[in-house]
């Protein structure tokens, strides 16, 4: 569709770019300013984007602009610094964007830095702590007590407001629907010879999939299912080959434990690097992440080309999973790829021949979620 001006700045575009959080709270307030920034400044388009963790990210904003119609845009960095970001990421991402968009004009403002009105906002944030007589002294000892109240007077949480053990070993909310799905399933299923953890995660899986065949093919390594569990109950993170993956797990349950979810098949370093070897961009994501996948849950439901590149870093690099949930779909590497899981030494779930898909490795994350969270408090 083509843009027409109805006022002064109503054909303008501005690319409001900000880092991107595991959080969803921090990614709002970009929202939220670029709402407020279009409204205030009378721009046609004020489009957030994200270097990393969120979407869109830079290139998806970029098109979601171009479709519109806006051919010139500005770039406007929503940094205080000019890190890496400013000096190395982004005119990486400009120069993708030329590639893709030859027409486009981009301009980018500086960015945030130092300026007198934030001056201003520092000091109001200032004062609204402790202003009235709320603040509290902290003494030198590290206890967390008093460091709780200090950021509680000022209408915070300590640790983001997230307690380790908050719905730790308290009963999961179902919904009727869920509960009834879950009867019919466990009446038909008949005997199964998996661990009582491990059928429920099978049920699960059948309960997304509504196919019993699971039964007899759905596979654990001897102690996958305490792995998995523990690793949580420690705050381990999750590594994943595509985004859908990270859509269907529970935040809320993710919270519970402090753990966080990394997929990188979208950020702009990986989609550049992938462009240079001709590797698929979820074998370089997980070759990006190698530093984040010691004691980390990886699922992979979707790429066998991330699976096989995984255990190449196990193999080569000594990289140590704390589980690998290995489930990709597909006729082209499937197979290979989760017999190779089921060599491999690493504790693992996985499903061998083609079956498989990322709406069953987050059944099973989920699953894990699940019993790690009736399990007992975490004693600190």
């Amino acid at each position: 569709m083509q843009v027409t001006e109805v006022d002064g700045k109503s054909n303008e575009a501005v690319l409001l770019l900000g880092h991107g959080s595991r959080r969803d709270e921090a990614n709002d307030i970009l929202r939220k300013v670029a709402s407020t920034l279009k409204v205030e400044g009378g721009f046609g388009l004020v489009q957030p984007a994200f270097l990393e963790m969120e979407s869109p990210n830079f290139h998806e904003a970029l098109t979601i602009m171009v479709e519109q119609g806006f051919k010139d845009i500005k770039i406007m960095p929503y940094f205080l610094y000019m890190g890496n970001h400013m000096r190395k990421d982004l005119p990486k991402a400009i120069e993708l964007g030329y590639e893709k968009y030859p027409d486009v004009t981009m301009e980018v403002t500086p960015n945030l830095g130092y300026h007198e009105k934030l001056i201003d906002i520092v000091l109001e944030r200032i004062e609204q702590c402790g202003g009235s007589g709320a603040g509290v002294s902290v003494p030198g000892e590290n206890r967390k007590e008093s460091r709780t109240e200090a950021v509680s007077a000022c209408g915070m949480d300590w640790n983001g407001g997230i307690d380790k053990n908050d719905g730790v070993g308290k009963e999961i909310k179902r919904h009727p629907i869920e509960l009834e799905s879950f009867r019919i399933i466990g009446t038909e299923l008949g005997p199964v010879s998996f661990s009582a953890p491990e059928t429920e995660i099978l049920k699960r899986v059948i309960h997304t999939t509504a196919d019993f065949e699971f039964k007899n093919i759905l596979r654990f390594s001897s102690n996958a299912v305490e792995a998995g569990v523990e690793a949580f109950r420690n705050g381990a993170n999750i590594i994943t080959d595509v985004k859908m993956v990270g859509v269907g797990v529970s935040r809320e349950r993710l919270a519970v434990f402090g753990s966080s979810l990394h997929c990188g098949v979208s950020d702009d370093a990986v989609i550049i690097e992938a462009s240079k070897t001709g590797a698929t961009r979820t074998a370089t994501a997980m070759r990006m992440a190698a530093d984040k996948i010691d004691g980390a849950i990886v699922a992979i439901g979707n790429a066998p080309t991330a699976l096989r590149e995984l255990l190449r870093l196990v193999r080569e690099e000594g990289a140590s999973p704390a589980l690998v949930v290995g489930v990709p779909v597909g006729f082209v590497g499937a197979i290979e790829a989760k017999e190779e899981l089921l060599a491999s030494g690493v504790e693992y779930i996985t499903i061998p021949g083609r079956k498989g898909g990322s709406t069953i490795a987050v059944s099973i994350i989920n699953g894990l979620l699940i019993e790690a969270a009736s399990r007992a408090p975490v004693l600190s």
